[in-house]
C-alpha cells in the first residue's frame, strides 16, 4: 500500500471545515460583535427615546396644564433619576460586572415607558416613572461606558465611544419626527408605547451577546489574586481628575437641554413659537442630519490628535451657539432665527459628544472604574440637572424674552468656561500606544 507524504498525511489529518456558509456567519458575528452587543441595543433605545421626546413639554401644557415651570420638571424627573443612580450604579458595575446592567438597565427602560403610558392623570405619578427611565438610562450609560474602557486601547476610545453617542442621536433624530406625528395622530403617551416595545427588544441582543469584562469580576470567577491598589479617593482625586470634574460640570450646564432631548429648547419653542410636536420633531431631525457625521468624525480627531484639540473648539462653539440663542430670545426673533440657533448649538454639542467621556475612560483607574465613573457621572449628570433647573428658575421669576435670554446667557457662559479648564488645566490624556487594561475580547 502507497504511503502518504508528510504533507498528505497532515491534510488528511486535518479537520472537515464546516459549511462555507456556517462559517461566514460565524465569522460575521465575531466581526461584528461589538456592533450587536453594544450598538444595536444603543440604537433601539435611542430611538424609542427619541419617540418620547417632543411630547414632554406639550403633555405638561395640554395634560396638566402647568406653566413653564411645570414643563421644565418633565425634563427635570428623568434626570434626577440619573443623578440619584450614578453612585449605586458605579459600585453594582465593580461588584457585580458590566453585563448585570447592560441586560437590566434596558428592560427597566421598557418598565418605566409602559408605566408612563398607562400612568393615572397624576402629574406626580408621571414624574416618578420618567424618573425611574432615567435611572434606567444612567445604568445603561456607565456600564457601557466601563465596558468600552476595559476592553479598547487608548487610540481608539474615541472613535467607539463616538460611535455609541452617534447610533443614539440617529434614533433621537428620526425618533422626535416620527413621534411628532404618532403624537398629533393617535396621542400624545403613545410615542411611550412604542419606547416600551423597542427597550424590550433591546434586551435580545443584551442577554444573548454581551460578556463580561469588570477585572474583578472575572478575576474571581477564575480564582485568580490581582494585586491590591490604592483606589481611596484621596489618591485617586488628582489634578486632572478635579480638572475633568469641573470641566464636565460646567459643559455640561451649557449642553444638558440640548444632548441630543431637547428639552429646555422645546419647551421655549413650545412657548415662545406655539408650536406643536410635529414641529418639534422637525427641527430635531434637521439638526441630527448635521450631527452624524460631525460626532463620527470628532473620534477620528481624537484618536489621531489628541482630546483638547476636539473639545476646546466644540465648547467655544457651544459657547457662540447659545449667545446666538439669548439673542434671539432678547430680541423675539422670527421662528428662522431659533431654528438656525438651535442646529448652531446642536453642531457644537455634536463635536463635543464623547469627549468628556473619552477622557474619563482615559484615566480612570482599572480597578475602580466603576466607582470612578459614579462619581464622574454624578457631576455630570449635576451639571445636566442644572440646566433646565436653571431654566426654570430664571424664566418663574423674569417675564418675556428677557427670562429665555438670562437662561441661555447662563449657559453660554459655562460653555466657554469648560473651554478654558480643558485648554488651559488639563494635559493631553491621548496615549497610542496604550493597550486595554485587561484582557478581554471587545465588544
Amino acid at each position: 500500500m502507497a504511503q502518504l507524504s508528510p504533507a498528505k498525511r497532515v491534510m488528511s489529518q486535518t479537520p472537515v471545515p464546516e459549511s462555507s456558509e456556517e462559517q461566514q456567519k460565524l465569522n460575521f458575528f465575531k466581526r461584528n460583535q461589538f456592533v450587536f452587543s453594544l450598538l444595536l441595543p444603543a440604537i433601539l433605545l435611542g430611538t424609542g427615546r427619541g419617540f418620547t421626546l417632543p411630547v414632554l413639554p406639550l403633555i405638561a401644557i395640554r395634560e396638566f396644564e402647568s406653566g413653564v415651570a411645570g414643563a421644565s420638571l418633565m425634563v427635570i424627573a428623568p434626570m434626577a433619576g440619573g443623578v440619584l443612580s450614578t453612585l449605586p450604579t458605579g459600585y453594582i458595575i465593580d461588584r457585580f460586572g458590566r453585563r448585570v446592567t447592560l441586560i437590566g438597565a434596558p428592560l427597566l427602560s421598557s418598565v418605566s415607558a409602559f408605566m408612563v403610558f398607562f400612568a393615572a392623570n397624576s402629574y406626580l405619578e408621571f414624574l416618578l416613572y420618567l424618573t425611574m427611565g432615567g435611572v434606567a438610562q444612567q445604568m445603561w450609560q456607565m456600564s457601557r461606558l466601563a465596558a468600552i474602557a476595559d476592553s479598547v486601547r487608548s487610540s481608539e476610545r474615541g472613535r467607539q465611544i463616538t460611535s455609541m453617542s452617534s447610533v443614539q442621536r440617529i434614533g433621537n433624530m428620526g425618533g422626535p419626527f416620527l413621534g411628532g406625528i404618532l403624537a398629533e395622530l393617535l396621542g400624545l403617551r403613545v410615542p411611550f408605547l412604542v419606547f416600551g416595545v423597542l427597550a424590550a427588544l433591546a434586551v435580545i441582543p443584551s442577554y444573548f451577546l454581551i460578556k463580561e469584562t469588570a477585572p474583578s469580576v472575572l478575576a474571581r470567577r477564575t480564582g485568580t489574586k490581582t494585586p491590591e491598589t490604592d483606589t481611596a479617593w484621596k489618591t485617586l482625586l488628582t489634578r486632572p481628575v478635579i480638572t475633568l470634574f469641573a470641566a464636565q460640570f460646567s459643559a455640561n450646564i451649557a449642553r444638558g437641554g440640548a444632548q441630543g432631548t431637547g428639552g429646555t429648547y422645546f419647551i421655549f419653542l413650545a412657548f415662545a413659537y406655539g408650536q406643536g410636536p410635529a414641529m418639534l420633531g422637525s427641527v430635531m431631525l434637521g439638526s441630527g442630519v448635521l450631527s452624524i457625521p460631525i460626532m463620527m468624525f470628532s473620534g477620528q480627531i481624537m484618536d489621531r490628535y489628541g482630546r483638547k484639540r476636539q473639545i476646546v473648539p466644540a465648547a467655544v462653539m457651544l459657547g457662540l451657539g447659545l449667545s446666538f440663542m439669548a439673542t434671539t430670545a432678547a430680541m423675539e426673533l422670527p421662528l428662522v432665527a431659533f431654528i438656525a440657533a438651535f442646529i448652531w448649538i446642536n453642531i457644537g454639542v455634536s463635536m463635543m459628544a464623547g469627549t468628556m467621556q473619552t477622557i474619563g475612560a482615559d484615566i480612570a483607574p482599572a480597578d475602580a472604574r466603576g466607582k470612578f465613573f459614579g462619581v464622574n457621572r454624578l457631576i455630570a449628570e449635576g451639571g445636566s440637572l442644572m440646566n433646565p433647573v436653571i431654566f426654570g428658575v430664571v424664566t418663574g421669576l423674569v417675564t418675556g424674552g428677557a427670562a429665555f435670554a438670562g437662561a441661555f446667557g447662563v449657559m453660554a457662559v459655562s460653555a466657554f468656561l469648560a473651554a478654558n479648564l480643558i485648554g488651559f488645566g488639563l494635559r493631553e490624556t491621548l496615549h497610542k500606544d496604550s493597550p486595554p487594561s485587561e484582557k478581554s475580547s471587545p465588544k
